[in-house]
């Protein structure tokens, strides 16, 4: 018998649910576009249908969650690095206190755009799953997803067989 803890099981249901539509938008590119709206912390709007970049990752998360805080220069180190090659990285935080992120963000001194969560048509993006990280296409169509710690390397799996 086969033991899995709760998040483990978390993750590979989120998985089942949200990487087939992603292998389909993949191949078929028939997968309608997502709608994400944030609010930057600069007070400027984002939303993934001005985006124009040739892929866009973005990484839900929270500053209360352990493993998203561990993840986070990660994420800074991949939107650095893959920048100049078309890539755009936001993290967007599902934690709706300004004053607090904006804290977090300078103490690390992350560049990258940071967001709050506003409005999304994703589904559910429960707290013990972050961070939690998709990748879209120009159009907006969803093509991969993680859940979970990550590392530069696993992004850069994630997203480098979808840059060719």
């Amino acid at each position: 018998m086969f033991a899995f803890s709760k998040r483990r099981f978390a993750a590979a249901v989120l998985s089942a649910i949200l990487l087939p539509a992603a292998a389909a938008s993949d191949t078929t590119g028939t997968a309608s576009p997502r709608r994400v709206e944030a609010e930057l912390l600069d007070g400027t709007h984002y939303s993934l249908g001005d985006s124009r970049s040739g892929l866009t990752v973005l990484s839900f998360w929270s500053p209360d969650s352990l493993a998203s805080r561990k993840c986070i220069w990660e994420l800074q180190r991949f939107a650095s690095a893959y920048e100049s090659r078309g890539v755009a990285t936001v993290a967007v935080s599902t934690l709706k206190d300004t004053g607090l992120l904006s804290a977090f963000v300078a103490k690390r001194k992350l560049q990258l755009p940071v967001a709050i969560l506003e409005d999304h048509d994703l589904g559910a993006l429960p707290e013990h799953l972050m961070p939690i990280v998709h990748v879209f296409d120009k159009d907006g169509r969803l093509l991969a997803s993680r859940a979970g710690l990550y590392s530069y390397r696993s992004l850069e799996a994630l997203v480098v067989p979808l840059l060719k």
